[in-house]
């Protein structure tokens, strides 16, 4: 499948799933409140935690070695699946010492629903590393369509089990049952349907560990920077208060679907490009073309914060304003770095993104501590905000060394911009 016809496949598969994801967001947020919503949403956040470190960077190293040798699917599947049983064995202590010490940042989330989530971590990564095995293969029909029912059967068995039980752990347990579905989806896809035989190979197991490893550090810090404040928000104030607050990070990062989508594409283009100015051209262009429309729907969705809010999520939300308000400069600036990061890593700089990343989360943890006990949610959103800022303007300053461009070329729009993008676009179209 040629590339522009892949990444707008891609493009509006992922308008598809913000979508479905906004519904989902508002069903837990009106049928659960603040306090109900925030249980689900710290097990979530712990959920991605945990398959992300257990996972071992092999969902990258997936999609790696099968563009270097496609006919080593069996044991790269096979890898795969014991990866996903080892970090069973690895949660069985943790439960334990759970059960023993309640750790703080979980308050509020039961035994109960804490074993469901540790259930479903090993499944997120089967489910993750077969969905990256099709990305490898380069199937983009499949891997979207997978997401896509993925979203969908979430969204439709939240609603069921909320339809029986109206509380928290309903809404965790829909998601093991639809997480262990799509597994039993992809292994129907991947290994009946295509009749391949799973196998290890401790060699690739090896390599795979190997890679991994040194995209895992990255990964984990830029986790670090994008979501430790959820569990730091449930240590300091009441579990109601990260419901309220992942409101106003879910309606703030909406606005990175402009960059997000131009990142999609810069990545590969700064791989395979060997025009060096030229390419620097076009990033400064889609930089400061980004930064100015998300500008620009950071002041809309400002002044449109209060009723949404109001009549989208309900009053019980509505102090999600004010954290909002203060996410968003910070959500605005860092869709700047979202696109120049994915050029530093196309060009195998990827080590400053992880310099930018650890500089970015100590800003986010320092003032998270100091902030948030003093005033609340709205602190967490300062905080994020000041952390984005301090990425951005690393990202901008590596970016800078690199290609030697000007500042002001890479922030500030020009007259000519809007009808030089079209014609590009166009002339990638007729390629």
């Amino acid at each position: 499948m040629g590339f522009t016809k892949s990444v707008t496949i891609t493009f509006f598969s992922n308008l598809l799933l913000f979508f479905l994801s906004i519904i989902n967001t508002t069903v837990l947020s009106r049928v659960l409140g603040p306090e109900g919503k925030g249980v689900v949403d710290v097990a979530n956040n712990f959920l991605s935690f945990a398959t992300l470190i257990l996972g071992m960077g092999f969902a990258a190293s997936t999609v790696f070695f099968l563009g270097k040798k496609k006919d080593a699917l069996n044991a790269i599947i096979g890898n795969n699946i014991v990866v996903a049983l080892v970090s069973s064995l690895v949660l069985i202590p943790f439960y334990f010492l759970h059960l023993h010490f309640h750790f703080k940042f979980l308050a509020g989330v039961s035994n109960i629903q804490m074993l469901a989530v540790l259930v479903t971590v090993p499944l997120v990564n089967f489910k993750s590393a077969m969905i990256n095995v099709l990305l490898g293969l380069q199937d983009m029909v499949e891997y979207n369509r997978i997401n896509v029912i993925d979203k969908i059967l979430s969204l439709v068995l939240l609603i069921i089990f909320l339809l029986i039980a109206v509380n928290p752990t309903a809404a965790i347990v829909s998601i093991l049952i639809g997480t262990l579905a799509i597994c039993l989806l992809q292994i129907y896809i991947l290994i009946l349907k295509r009749k391949q035989a799973p196998r290890v190979e401790r060699g690739l197991m090896k390599d795979m560990f190997g890679y991994g490893l040194k995209a895992q550090f990255g990964n984990i810090v830029q986790k670090l920077n994008y979501r430790l404040d959820v569990f730091i928000v449930n240590y300091y104030l009441p579990i109601d208060q990260v419901g309220i607050y992942g409101i106003a990070v879910a309606l703030g990062e909406t606005l990175w679907g402009v960059s997000g989508s131009i990142a999609t594409v810069v990545f590969p283009i700064a791989s395979s490009s060997t025009d060096k100015k030229g390419m620097m051209t076009f990033t400064n262009q889609i930089t400061r073309v980004s930064l100015t429309l998300i500008a620009g729907f950071s002041v809309i969705l400002a002044f449109i914060s209060k009723p949404l809010i109001l009549v989208w999520f309900g009053r019980d939300f509505i102090t999600a304003t004010g954290a909002l308000l203060w996410l968003l400069p910070g959500i605005s600036i860092f869709s700047v770095s979202n696109i120049l990061a994915n050029y530093l890593a196309g060009v195998g700089l990827v080590e400053k993104n992880i310099y930018s990343s650890i500089m970015s989360g100590v800003v986010t943890v320092v003032l998270d501590i100091i902030l948030i006990p003093r005033i609340g949610i709205i602190g967490a959103s300062i905080a994020t905000s000041l952390s984005y800022i301090v990425f951005t303007l690393m990202t901008i300053i590596f970016y800078i060394n690199y290609t030697h461009a000007r500042w002001q070329d890479i922030l500030i729009l020009k007259k000519s911009d809007m009808g030089q993008i079209i014609r590009f676009i166009k002339s990638r179209l007729r390629k």
